[in-house]
């Protein structure tokens, strides 16, 4: 099941037929709004679609052009950073290898919680200023110990995860207003987020897992606290 709550209609349904899109058939959705649909943890509002391989931006371009009401924001070799209708989607080439296989539920192809739990790390690490992917990290060690993560770094992007590591401790530029709107009701303070994940740094091993049967009330949404 997944927790469409977290999305808009018009990201479902967009979503939908993009995983549809035979020209897109070798992208998978990662990133916050793939973790929110698995896990339920909060609102997300953009579509990050990923692929192991090349693709031609411009061929890309021209067919999404064809079918949606598109605006560039940005466009690279293996980048595309657009705006489909009111949802910003980002297609890129992200050349490491998946670490789990991409599972599809309802259509959507999905990373791995491992994998979007090491890229949210390879994100903090290049650019720790975004408070979403701090939540995000605080959610995803209650599904794996923060050494699991630490371990499918290593592999995925065959490196170090030191630097990484200590990257989590890191909060000074994180920008606090940003907003993030929480689904689930459990903490939700910034300071008991930021004690876990030093809690997990200085013990990696630490298993941060709830019971099972904790489930949160249907549709309760709450705003994030500082």
């Amino acid at each position: 099941m997944l927790y469409k709550e977290t999305v808009t209609p018009e990201m479902w349904e967009l979503l939908e037929r993009l995983m549809k899109d035979e020209k897109l058939k070798e992208f998978n959705l990662v990133g916050g709004t793939a973790l929110s649909l698995m896990i339920g943890h909060r609102l997300s509002s953009d579509l990050d679609l990923f692929s192991t391989q090349d693709f031609d931006v411009q061929s890309m371009l021209s067919h999404l052009s064809s079918k949606h009401p598109v605006k560039i924001r940005e466009l690279l070799d293996n980048t595309m950073l657009l705006d489909i209708g009111k949802v910003k989607v980002d297609i890129l080439a992200h050349k490491y290898p998946w670490q789990e296989p991409v599972q599809t539920k309802e259509g959507v192809r999905l990373a791995s919680l491992r994998d979007i739990g090491v890229m949210k790390l390879h994100a903090i690490f290049q650019n720790g200023t975004r408070i979403k992917d701090f939540v995000d990290m605080y959610f995803l060690l209650e599904h794996h110990p923060l050494r699991t993560y630490l371990d499918v770094y290593q592999n995925k992007y065959n490196g170090s995860p030191g630097l990484a590591l200590i990257s989590l401790l890191h909060h000074k530029n994180i920008d606090r207003e940003e907003k993030v709107k929480l689904l689930k009701g459990k903490v939700t303070s910034w300071a008991k987020m930021t004690q876990r994940i030093k809690k997990a740094v200085l013990n990696p091993s630490f298993d941060f897992s709830e019971p099972k049967n904790q489930n949160p009330p249907p549709n309760k949404r709450r705003g994030f606290r500082r």
